[in-house]
């Protein structure tokens, strides 16, 4: 094998590396607790599962003064989205698992925040 192709092979793999760590990596892990004010299926092509969350809080708005803080997020898992669905049914908040990505896809989410795990917040349900 020349240097030549041993050059090329060495910078496709770093290529592929850093995409495969873009593509499957996370910048964050976290949580974050609130009320659902929406969970939402949509898309054309590709459905997927965006939500809203109220974590309390008022920030200042542009034209209608104060509002809530809220947080939009994504999920792929539809066990994920019934655990929403139950939590609200029965009104509880909920505290959302998520991993946030380096980039956002447009065909997995409209967020980069993906929730894959929900805990209800059994000790204060939210008001009706």
């Amino acid at each position: 094998m020349t240097k030549f192709k041993i050059v090329i092979v060495a910078l496709v793999l770093m290529l592929l590396g850093v995409a495969s760590y873009i593509i499957f990596g996370s910048y964050s892990d976290g949580y974050r607790a609130g009320r659902i004010m929406k969970i939402s299926h949509k898309g054309h092509i590709f459905k997927t599962y965006e939500g809203m969350l109220d974590i309390g809080g008022l920030q200042s708005g542009e034209d209608n003064g104060a509002a809530t803080t809220v947080w939009n997020f994504s999920v792929k898992d539809k066990e994920v989205v019934a655990q929403i669905d139950d939590a609200v049914e029965n009104g509880y908040s909920v505290k959302l698992y998520y991993h946030e990505k380096y980039y956002h896809f447009f065909f997995w989410g409209d967020t980069k925040y993906f929730v894959y795990k929900v805990d209800k917040i059994k000790d204060r349900p939210a008001l009706k």
